[in-house]
């Protein structure tokens, strides 16, 4: 049995740019809490969250990992994240986990990219935010600029509740405590400014507050927490975690006014299969029927799957009997831990509100729902939205004996990681793996390196088709004689277009058995047999019309074969005259850039042979680029629209639709087909 209640766990989710010191700082509070015998740090290569082989090699965090300890009567489970654009997509699959993000802000740098995309991503879920100033000791710093920074960004509710002192050395509080200095003017006009946006929420409370009544810890508290619930309020904690300073009172603060289970939002879950689906209710209380969602899951070659989870309602415990999603078939849980980084401790029983690990279950997947099924059918989690994985690269194993290998590896890789795709493009012929970027990409090379199995890679082929835009005849006779038996087969067909993207048409036009019935069905196969491998450039033939109109036959020579070749060359011979383009794919894409990067963006656009639909401006000062382009033209888009922004930028974009390539880009692709084919 824990030593606490649901009321005493705080959940917390960290944050932010990559080298804000996020994770020198979690390494640090748990050093402060006795949660750990000695000080961790990435910088020294000990850190109790970047404990992975990768972590240590690149020096910063690559995987979400999940730690905790007990501070001032709570217990608190902290998820520590990457601070790279390219690792977000596990990250964010953490966020439903906890009721608080804590965004890591680097004093000297201020609002980053991932600053502001972890604030947008907790306000959308409507979940408690608060902000930390890591590193105030570095000198020079303008920390009231940061802060009104940080206010015309995220709103007038962003409001310190402790200030540094002493050059950074230390930090005062502003919530509890009314006077003192600090580095950022007098304490007593900052706490003023904390009461006075606690109490709008509450009429009595404010009523006795302008009423000139001293307000006490624990009547604040609720009022602190819902204002932090409601977004009303995003406190901010000043910190140097090198150096320790602000580590204690960020501590204090995470259990005197951060949200338990109890207070923060519900995660969503729906009853019901399609359209009947509906909102399940549920409560934080252990003593009910079990209901939790698996947030993450990963695999280690020496420990085996391991699935994170959070318990929203009743309890797990070990040896329990619990459903799986849809399955009708319960799983025992065998070993239910309590993760602290890498390493593990026996759990007997995780209640409503807690964090936990199932080891060595292979039913389990991300996303999946552990319940009652009397009190849970058909319940499942609404799906969270995830970047789209828009970097890619063909991947080629060194060793033909790897081939089997390459394919489960990467397949455990896309079920641990929602933005990571692996598909055999069936056009290319090719195995061809997306990512968020080339980080994300290179790290999952580096993995399946350290598991033997090494690559080559290359951007991957645009799978073009080829079409035409007129109508012709064509003709081919096949007739071998090789001293035995010969072969003779004639085929008069007709080609013309069919709308975009109707696919393919074959007729049988004959009249009075010119062609006997029987070797139909062999002209269509070679007909067939050049659409899968194209004619001018080797892409697929699609919008095309045959029609098979006349032949001749001999009453001993011919045979399916005969006919098969003589289709295969009658289609080619009229594909050829009836004007053949190369068509390629054109994606719709939504560029999200600072509104100052506006320009550099469209004109890039129009370079890369893209039109621009509109432009939308939103509010923090960003825009909206909405266009198509040419999907080879923006195959490597990713890096531009990083480097342009300073990794303020991010785009989506889907397959709009196929046209004509530009002559040049035909001729090229023509001049580099080179077809190996021989008559049968």
């Amino acid at each position: 049995m824990p030593g606490y209640t649901t009321p005493e766990i705080r959940n917390i989710l960290f944050a932010g740019q990559q080298g804000c010191g996020k994770t020198t700082l979690v390494d640090a509070m748990l050093f402060a809490a006795g949660a750990v015998p000695r000080k961790g740090s990435p910088a020294t290569g000990d850190s109790f969250s970047d404990f992975e082989k990768e972590e240590k090699e690149h020096g910063h965090s690559v995987y979400p990992s999940m730690l905790r300890l007990d501070h001032e009567g709570v217990h608190v489970n902290v998820v520590d994240t990457p601070g790279s654009s390219d690792l977000l997509g596990p990250a964010i699959a953490c966020a439903p986990a906890v009721e608080t993000v804590v965004v890591v802000v680097h004093a000297l740098n201020g609002i980053e990219a991932m600053t502001t995309r972890w604030m947008d991503l907790a306000a959308e879920r409507r979940q408690a935010r608060a902000i930390v100033v890591n590193r105030v000791d570095t000198p020079d710093l303008d920390l009231d600029g940061l802060l009104a920074a940080l206010q015309e960004r995220f709103g007038s509710g962003v409001l310190p509740i402790n200030l540094p002192a002493g050059g950074g050395k230390t930090v005062v509080d502003c919530v509890l405590a009314d006077k003192g200095d600090s580095d950022l003017g007098d304490v007593g006009e900052r706490r003023r400014a904390i009461l006075d946006n606690v109490v709008e929420l509450d009429d009595a409370l404010m009523e006795r507050y302008l009423g000139g009544e001293e307000i006490d810890a624990a009547t604040l508290h609720g009022a602190f927490v819902r204002a932090m619930t409601s977004g009303h309020l995003v406190p901010v904690l000043f910190t140097s975690a090198k150096e320790g300073a602000g580590v204690s009172e960020l501590l204090s603060a995470v259990a005197k006014h951060f949200p338990s289970p109890v207070d923060g939002p519900r995660q969503a879950f729906l009853a019901g299969t399609g359209a009947d689906a509906a909102p399940a209710d549920y409560s934080a209380d252990p003593g009910k029927p079990l209901l939790a969602h698996v947030f993450r899951v990963t695999s280690d070659p020496f420990v085996g799957k391991l699935s994170y989870f959070r318990v929203h309602q009743g309890h797990v415990q070990i040896q329990s009997q619990v459903l799986v999603g849809e399955g009708r078939k319960s799983v025992k849980l065998g070993q239910v831990l309590r993760l602290q980084g890498k390493e593990s401790a026996p759990a007997d029983r995780v209640i409503a509100g807690d964090l936990g690990a199932i080891a060595k279950i292979e039913e389990i997947s991300p996303g999946d729902v552990l319940h009652d099924e009397k009190s849970f059918e058909h319940v499942h989690v609404k799906p969270l939205a995830f970047p789209s994985p828009l970097f890619s690269l063909a991947v080629t194993p060194k060793s033909r004996n790897d081939e089997q290998k390459i394919s489960r590896l990467l397949g455990q890789v896309a079920g641990e990681d929602p933005t990571f795709r692996v598909v055999n493009d069936p056009q290319t012929h090719e195995l061809v793996i997306s990512g968020l970027g080339e980080l994300h990409l290179r790290l999952v090379l580096e993995r399946l390196k350290a598991r033997g199995v090494e690559v080559d890679t290359k951007p991957p082929r645009i799978a073009y088709k080829e079409t035409i835009v007129g109508k012709a005849d064509g003709h081919y006779r096949h007739k071998k004689q090789t001293g035995g038996a010969g072969q003779f087969g004639e085929v008069f067909l007709r080609v013309e277009p069919l709308g975009r993207g109707t696919g393919f048409e074959f007729v049988d036009d004959t009249f009075g058995g010119t062609i006997p019935r029987q070797f139909i069905p062999a002209i269509e196969k070679g007909v067939r047999e050049l659409l899968e491998n194209g004619i001018i450039a080797g892409y697929p033939v699609q919008d095309v019309r045959v029609s098979v109109y006349d032949g001749k036959t001999h009453p001993v020579d011919s045979k399916e074969i005969a006919f098969k070749t003589a289709g295969k060359y009658a289609f080619k011979d009229a594909f050829l005259k009836a004007q053949p383009v190369l068509l390629e794919p054109i994606v719709l894409l939504e560029v999200t850039v600072p509104e100052d990067r506006v320009g550099a963006i469209t004109g890039d656009l129009a370079s890369r042979r893209g039109q621009i639909a509109g432009t939308d401006l939103k509010p923090g000062g960003n825009a909206v680029i909405r266009g198509r382009a040419p999907l080879a033209e923006v195959l490597q888009y990713q890096a531009y629209v990083k480097s342009v922004t300073a990794g303020r930028g991010s785009f989506t974009m889907e397959l709009s639709h196929y046209e004509p390539v530009p002559s040049s880009v035909q001729a090229e692709l023509i001049a580099a087909f080179k077809p190996h084919e021989t008559e049968e």
